[in-house]
């Protein structure tokens, strides 16, 4: 950052009254020479260079000003930090503490998502076996308790004593599974919901035994949105 000293603001002001000064001498002499394009050119000109110089000369001192309350501030600086020296210990070892289990909560719901993936994938795999082998066998997925077929994408279907299973897309559990949470623990206002909840969605349809014997988060009490004035942009509350 370049520095400015006191002596080039003063140097930057005195050049714009000099120039306010040749300025008005212009527009004297259009005023003896109304119809003189000259002068009129003149005038504009010296107007245009002095309107340029006090807005150098403005924003030159602002910055100097700038700069001096910077100065000042880092010279207090050592004092006001060796007055919060205790505030200072207690936040770094209480942030440290807490990154550490952010980190450690961090690797186990990583390591869960990865379980999520690992299970979804066994899921699908297994019920596009066990509808293959079904179907080999004769057995029409839309007669019956219990038969295997494959759709015109290659997505198998299989029914076992009454029950229907599909290939189940991993992202929308994990999705499901984010957005949940999001609700229960956040807001059901956070703006996830909307960017989540199409692909959440596909989990119900896909395994709706499985979604629904899974327990909700306990809820947090939140504040509620506040009510929309007529005319008034909706906010989203991201937390």
């Amino acid at each position: 950052m370049v520095e400015i000293s006191e002596v080039q603001v003063r140097q930057a002001e005195t050049a714009a009254v000099e120039q306010e000064r040749v300025r008005a001498e212009a527009s004297a002499v259009l005023e003896a020479h109304p119809y003189s394009e000259m002068a009129a050119l003149k005038l504009t000109e010296e107007s245009r260079l002095a309107a340029q110089l006090r807005a150098n000369a403005r924003e030159m001192r602002e910055a100097w000003e700038a700069q001096l309350t910077e100065e000042k501030r880092r010279a207090s600086r050592p004092e006001l930090e060796k007055a919060a020296a205790a505030e200072m210990k207690a936040a770094r070892a209480e942030m440290s503490g807490l990154e550490k289990g952010l980190i450690e909560a961090l690797k186990v719901a990583q390591e869960a998502l990865v379980g999520v993936v690992s299970a979804a994938e066994a899921y699908t795999e297994a019920a596009g076996r066990h509808a293959d082998v079904l179907a080999a066998a004769g057995l029409d997925y839309r007669e019956g308790e219990t038969g295997g077929e494959r759709d015109v994408l290659g997505g198998a279907r299989l029914k076992a004593d009454g029950r229907e299973y599909v290939p189940v897309a991993s992202g929308s559990l994990m999705a499901w599974l984010v957005l949940r949470v999001i609700e229960a623990r956040v807001s059901q206002y956070h703006h996830l919901n909307g960017v989540l909840s199409g692909t959440a969605r596909a989990a119900g349809q896909q395994v709706p035994r499985a979604v629904d014997a899974v327990p909700e988060p306990r809820r947090v009490k939140r504040p509620e949105a506040p009510a929309l004035r007529v005319g008034a942009a909706p906010t989203l509350m991201d937390r």
